[in-house]
């Protein structure tokens, strides 16, 4: 975390220059990145430049912060999204070691409720060698986790796993890109009105 705190000083003091702000991490960077946001950002005047924060790959709740709330649309800024991608019907061992009560946002549709989207909503996603993968998922909130059936790609019979952590800003690629165009074009539409 220090060196994850030293870059960051260094980042804001050299080149942000007041401009507006995407904290993205994965697993241990994110336990990395919720911590740099509740020492930078939460209730302190940075908190006014946060776009969007995606906590992704590691069970966030709701209540992490004390001021930065989970997204619940996909212009909302100011706020946080998460998930961790199981195959549906599974609960790993580790369910109820927070996993249960953490925030679970789609990134078909960037809500928190447990409608499915369909692939078709897929944006794409990538694997191997960048290779991308149109419509490869679909995905469906299920009690603090993002359940999807296999993604649909070439071989998919062959996929066993159970656990899509590694997968996690692969299989939804197309779709995180677009959405954090779109929350930074609210953000500056928002600003540019005050």
């Amino acid at each position: 975390y220090a060196d994850v705190k030293a870059a960051f000083e260094y980042y804001l003091q050299n080149y942000n220059q007041g401009r507006p702000i995407v904290i993205a991490s994965h697993s241990q960077g994110t336990v990395h990145a919720k911590r740099l946001i509740k020492e930078f950002f939460d209730q302190k005047p940075l908190q006014k430049q946060l776009v969007a924060a995606y906590l992704v790959g590691i069970a966030t709740q709701p209540d992490t912060f004390g001021s930065i709330k989970a997204c619940e649309n996909g212009s909302q800024t100011g706020c946080f999204v998460s998930w961790n991608t199981y195959a549906r019907d599974y609960f790993p061992s580790w369910y109820k070691d927070g996993l249960n009560t953490s925030v679970s946002t789609n990134p078909l549709t960037w809500r928190l409720d447990e409608e499915f989207a369909p692939r078709t909503l897929s944006k794409g996603g990538v694997g191997l060698k960048f290779t991308f993968m149109p419509e490869a998922v679909d995905a469906q909130n299920h009690a603090g986790m993002l359940w999807i059936n296999k993604p649909y790609v070439k071989g998919r019979w062959l996929l066993k796993t159970k656990i899509w952590h590694r997968a996690d800003y692969n299989l939804f690629y197309g779709n995180i890109r677009e959405n954090v165009k779109n929350r930074i074009d609210n953000y500056l539409l928002m600003t540019d009105q005050k």
